[in-house]
């Protein structure tokens, strides 16, 4: 079956690179990008057939990934429709289409709305889902198996969706964050900054695998950690103080309200 992708950036980029590491065929995924430097990085890259003709995208894929910029998204649907393609599951990342707004440009399609996270090129992605009510049952079973092997899939309502993005798919950069100020914390009592560096990520990812392996919630974990009185406590005090909860919570209340108003 054949995949093609409109646009192949940073996310359109690591779903490609996700689905070749765990073994899709290369010659079965087209992608149509802008420029033929891309396509031609592409090509020599990761050995799919690339290029700038949306329309042979279009025209040869089964299934068809838009991972364009919310702005491009008006014309290439205009572009679909002008091809006269008969209608097929058409999945979109794009931030601010729903997939009612989509199928105005192209009814009665199987649109697919989808938010993955970079992460999933390394096989440990999370990918949202809300499909259109026309997307046959088999299909979405299909299309959640295909992200099955990059991750986590979950499908979310609609009223739910811009919550859970902003927990997911911009969480990485959340957590990119956290760790750049968790190793400068460290450098500023001392340690180099390559080593206060690493040994920041090795934290993260060993308290991720902990929550993973355990089942346990991060609260009862930490408590674990933080033996009254101790070292650990003193830090957990400073914490409390600075309300980091509502950091947090101001942090994703904010990029919600973000979505809601690019989808306007």
């Amino acid at each position: 079956m054949k995949i093609g992708f409109i646009g192949a950036g940073e996310m359109g980029g690591a779903i490609i690179r996700g689905l070749l590491s765990k073994g899709y065929p290369k010659e079965d995924i087209l992608a149509g990008v802008h420029t033929e430097q891309s396509a031609a990085r592409l090509q020599a890259e990761l050995g799919i057939t690339a290029g700038t003709d949306n329309v042979r995208v279009i025209r040869e894929a089964n299934w068809l990934f838009l991972a364009v910029k919310p702005a491009q998204v008006a014309a290439v649907l205009q572009q679909i429709a002008a091809c006269g393609t008969p209608a097929k599951p058409l999945i979109s990342m794009a931030l601010g289409w729903s997939v009612e707004k989509i199928q105005q440009v192209l009814p009665s399609w199987p649109v697919i709305r989808i938010m993955p996270n970079t992460p999933l090129a390394l096989g440990e992605g999370v990918t949202l889902f809300h499909f259109a009510q026309e997307t046959p049952k088999r299909t979405r079973r299909e299309v959640m198996a295909l992200f099955d092997g990059l991750g986590k899939t979950f499908e979310i309502s609609l009223p739910l969706f811009d919550a859970a993005t902003a927990v997911s798919g911009s969480g990485p950069a959340f957590v990119y964050a956290f760790v750049d100020a968790f190793a400068k914390a460290g450098a500023a009592q001392g340690l180099p900054e390559e080593q206060s560096a690493a040994l920041a990520l090795q934290t993260v990812i060993g308290a991720a695998k902990m929550l993973e392996s355990t089942g346990l919630p991060a609260a009862e974990l930490a408590q674990k950690v933080a033996t009254p009185g101790g070292c650990t406590a003193a830090g957990m005090d400073v914490m409390r103080a600075s309300d980091m909860q509502k950091i947090l919570t101001d942090t994703i209340a904010a990029t919600v309200n973000k979505a809601k108003a690019v989808a306007k």
